[in-house]
Parts: C-alpha cells; sequence; structure tokens
C-alpha cells in the first residue's frame, strides 16, 4: 500500500513541475512510461520483455523509457539506501549483458540502462 501512495505522490510532483513521465503500459506490477520518441509498441515489447525473464519483483516496479542521441535509455529506479554503494564489476557484467539482450530481442537498437532515484533522475554508478 505504501508503494502506491509513493508511486502517486511522486506523478503528482512530478506533474506539478511540469516534467513529463510520458505515456504509460501496465503488466502486472511493472509500469513502463514511455516517451514519444520509444512509441507504445517499444514499450509494451519491453515490459512482455521484463515480465517473461522474471525481472519484476513482488513489489511496484516503475520504469522509463527514453531516446537519448540514438540510443534508447531505460532508466531503471534503485532503492535510496543502495544509492551510495558502487557497483561491483559482476553486477555491471549483468547489466552489460541485459543491454546486449534487450538490443536483441526487444528494440533492435542501442540500448543503456540507467541508475536512477524516484525522480528519474541518474545516480553516478556505473563506468
Amino acid at each position: 500500500m505504501k508503494n502506491w501512495i509513493v508511486v502517486l505522490i511522486l506523478s503528482f510532483f512530478i506533474q506539478a513541475c511540469g516534467i513529463s513521465m510520458g505515456d504509460r503500459v501496465d503488466n502486472g506490477n511493472l509500469s513502463v512510461y514511455f516517451l514519444e520518441d520509444v512509441g507504445k509498441n517499444n514499450a509494451i515489447k519491453f515490459s512482455r520483455y521484463w515480465k517473461n525473464n522474471d525481472l519484476v519483483g513482488e513489489q511496484k516496479q516503475v520504469i522509463q523509457l527514453e531516446r537519448i542521441d540514438g540510443i534508447i535509455v531505460i532508466k531503471l529506479i534503485e532503492r535510496e539506501i543502495y544509492h551510495a554503494d558502487p557497483f561491483t564489476i559482476e553486477e555491471e557484467a549483468m547489466l552489460q549483458n541485459l543491454e546486449r539482450d534487450l538490443k536483441k530481442e526487444v528494440f533492435d537498437e542501442d540500448v543503456e540502462i540507467m541508475i536512477t532515484d524516484n525522480t528519474f533522475r541518474p545516480i553516478i554508478k556505473r563506468q
């Protein structure tokens, strides 16, 4: 219940500030926001991939898809308690493998996974 309240307040706050999260596709616990230049079909394919590969946990997950300089950027919200922790080599390798798989299976173009706070602002953690 708390997660829904946080997501609702966050959505209200972002809309009040004039920052668009984009349109949304829902798939169970997963909400995928996408900006115009990504397109609904890509958001649907992404949400199916994410769900079919067991990347959605029990808690509500919110992701944003955006195209920046010709690259599909997948913005993942990280829990605040992990913000200060740098990625291990293994975690970075897993993210790179996931990016390659998403390029091949979903988007057919370059993909970057960006770790963000709950307002989709990047947290500098990757090399």
